[in-house]
């Protein structure tokens, strides 16, 4: 007699399962330092910005929307919510500003499985934004970044005093750049040195002018792509600190 309210209740189950499984992608990759070598128990944390908020405190720029860590093999894999997210972190907290600086990617945009390979070392690739410039022939992107290097943080007086916090590499070349597009090398065109403002104090940025690679042309697997998107990343090698540092940025897709 009690069958056929069973069989609609386990149906609801199912159908409500359902929804929500739909609604959820799985964000996974591994993290490893520049010799390849895995990070175990590195924290990854995908992260939302919180707007309206002045504060000193970096943490409380952003809202931790996952967190995960990674397996002796460097591994981590999350469920997360489908959306686009601001930004990814990675680092083992016990290297935070004392022997390593973070990886961050910019602008995920998470709706479907997608693979991302964080690789940290001593210099930051941080703040990295692009746009496509609104003239044609749309062949270009233009890229900025903020490099920062610890071994020139730990030099920094505990009370700056100076309108500039220095501690990006005096000199960036194009030789000591390496930018990709969906794994493809790019073209750099134009590479430029600037100041940006932040928190009552200076930092040196760069801008890049990159050539986009021809069309059609993918050196990463497609489970690294998001449609519509192209992935940039750049991959610093300091020869002032011989340090390295990695950041990537989604870049929606809008010219030809």
């Amino acid at each position: 007699m009690n069958t056929p309210k069973k069989t609609i209740l386990l149906f609801t189950v199912l159908m409500i399962s359902n929804i929500f499984g739909q609604n959820t992608v799985r964000l996974y990759g591994k993290v490893t330092d520049f010799n390849n070598n895995p990070v175990d128990s590195a924290s990854v944390w995908l992260k939302n910005k919180i707007n309206g908020i002045s504060t000193k405190d970096k943490q409380k720029l952003f809202d931790n929307a996952y967190e995960t860590f990674t397996d002796k093999d460097g591994n981590f894999s999350i469920e997360v919510e489908k959306g686009t997210y601001y930004c990814l972190y990675a680092i083992k907290e016990s290297d935070y500003g004392k022997t390593k600086l973070e990886y961050w990617a910019w602008n995920l945009p998470i709706y479907h499985d997608l693979e991302i390979n964080p690789q940290y070392d001593r210099l930051e690739v941080y703040g990295m934004n692009a746009f496509e410039p609104q003239t044609g022939p749309f062949e270009t992107y233009q890229v900025f970044f903020r490099p920062m290097s610890l071994t020139k943080a730990l030099k920094l007086p505990k009370k700056i005093t100076s309108e500039i916090i220095d501690i990006a590499p005096k000199v960036i070349t194009k030789e000591d750049l390496k930018v990709q597009i969906n794994g493809v090398d790019v073209k750099i065109l134009s590479l430029n040195r600037v100041k940006e403002y932040s928190r009552k104090k200076y930092m040196y940025g760069y801008f890049l002018q990159i050539l986009k690679p021809k069309a059609g042309k993918i050196g990463i697997p497609t489970s690294e792509m998001a449609k519509g998107y192209d992935k940039i990343s750049i991959t610093l090698h300091s020869k002032e600190t011989n340090e390295k540092g990695k950041g990537e940025y989604f870049v929606k897709k809008i010219g030809n």
